[in-house]
């Protein structure tokens, strides 16, 4: 698996890729072919999970900035008398 999947796959299969779809071609999709898609597939939502993660957890950055400034605000007109 050291090789690039996408030198395995001839130019001639490739030519009528469109848009992850074949157009026209065999039949049967090219074993070649339906792997790297599956690889494509499978990183893409890696990627996508990680970009929800990220947005999550910079949600919870931003609520926990909103939480300290108004224990600040609300904490500090207390301490004065």
């Amino acid at each position: 698996m050291d090789r690039d999947p996408f030198l395995l796959i001839p130019r001639a299969v490739l030519d009528f890729v469109t848009g992850g779809r074949i157009s026209q071609g065999p039949q049967q999709l090219d074993p070649n072919l339906l792997q790297v898609m599956q690889q494509l597939s499978q990183s893409v939502k890696e990627v996508g999970a990680q970009a929800v993660q990220a947005k999550s957890a910079e949600g919870q950055n931003q609520m926990g900035m909103v939480q300290q400034v108004m224990q600040m605000k609300m904490g500090g007109g207390q301490g004065r008398a």
